[in-house]
């Protein structure tokens, strides 16, 4: 693994943000698409899930094959890297966003509705578990999160100068 990796693993809150973000760039325009094409209800409850689905699979899974990292891991200093420290793989990547964008494509479907909700909850939910914060995407794709913001040098702590007796 690289220095990089193991001084500076993501925090939940910052994956959250750039997680948020990602949404919003894929999810907003698409909903306002569907909105303007179909009914208001079949553009809510099949349109817009199945469209977001494949779009974020798409917009998700070529950025980090690329990069590493989405426009919103971009705004909130995030890299996905393989677990080893190496660069993210392309099979990797593909994984990881299919495994995360999945799941709103069953939002139609009564019963696998309920599912995905419980699944969503369980990934966010194992960001906040263990040592390297890895959801079950990042379990499955063998990838960890890392912070590349630049990290301030702590500052040395002066040494305790004992007083002497005057």
């Amino acid at each position: 693994m690289t220095d990089e990796a193991v001084t500076a693993l993501a925090e939940p809150s910052q994956r959250l943000v750039a997680r948020l973000v990602d949404t919003l760039i894929v999810g907003v325009p698409l909903a306002t698409a569907a909105t303007a094409i179909f009914s208001r209800e079949t553009a809510q409850t099949v349109v817009a899930p199945v469209a977001f689905a494949a779009v974020y699979l798409v917009y998700e899974a070529v950025q980090l094959a690329i990069w590493g990292r989405t426009v919103g891991k971009r705004l909130t200093g995030l890299r996905v890297v393989s677990a080893d420290g190496g660069p993210l793989r392309v099979p990797q990547a593909l994984v990881r966003s299919a495994i995360y964008a999945v799941p709103p494509a069953a939002r139609p479907i009564p019963v696998l509705n309920v599912l995905a909700g419980i699944f969503w909850l369980a990934e966010i939910g194992l960001i906040f578990e263990g040592d390297l914060h890895q959801a079950l995407h990042d379990r499955a794709a063998g990838t960890l999160v890392i912070d590349v913001r630049s990290r301030p040098e702590p500052v040395a702590e002066p040494e305790d100068i004992p007083l002497s007796d005057v």
